[in-house]
């Protein structure tokens, strides 16, 4: 209200007193004329305004300060629940992946022993039954666990005589599984 007032006394004091005139032209009546214009249009502001309106702009102030501090509030309220999402879908995602990961073993094709031992008969006959190169013994009908222990044994190197060297190279790049496949295959021949 005052910012008003005052914007108004200074335009008024500025129309008065002419943008092009020296000051030295200006004479003393015009000058008392401009104060006395100025005094009339600006009103007058009493003490009990100027408090009212104080009080009023604090209850204002106070009021935008509460507002703030539950908008606060409730973006942090906001904040964890998404949040806690967050970390529910993360739970999820990771037992779904976990699942998969598990069905996908489970429906992994089986080793074809038949198929991997198709390398081996041409030393060790198709029914296993043969001494290869007249060296080894006869594999067909050996125990299982101890066809796996040999043929490990020759792809790290630990087992064998003569024919090691021949042998590491034939299981080299069996995996696990493949060597347990056809370690049964062999012993059920």
């Amino acid at each position: 209200m005052r910012k008003v007032a005052i914007s108004m006394a200074v335009a008024a004091l500025m129309l008065m007193s002419g943008c092009n005139e020296k000051k030295s032209e200006k004479s003393p009546e015009a000058s008392t004329q401009t104060q006395k214009s100025i005094e009339r249009s600006a009103p007058t502001v009493a003490p009990s305004s100027v408090a009212t309106e104080t009080k009023e702009e604090k209850t204002a102030v106070v009021e935008v300060q509460e507002k703030v501090a539950k908008t606060v509030k409730a973006v942090e309220k906001k904040s964890e629940e998404i949040a806690q999402n967050i970390k529910k879908q993360t739970r999820k995602a990771k037992e779904a992946l976990s699942s998969a990961a598990k069905k996908s073993k489970e429906a992994a094709p089986a080793v074809d022993a038949a198929s991997l031992y198709v390398k081996c008969a041409g030393c060790h006959g198709s029914k296993g039954e043969k001494h290869a190169l007249g060296q080894s013994n006869v594999i067909a009908g050996q125990p299982k666990a101890d066809l796996v222990k040999k043929l490990e044994g020759y792809k790290n190197g630990t087992y064998g005589g003569p024919m090691k060297g021949l042998m590491k190279g034939q299981v080299k790049s069996l995996s696990k599984e493949q060597i347990d496949a056809l370690a049964a295959y062999i012993s059920a021949l």
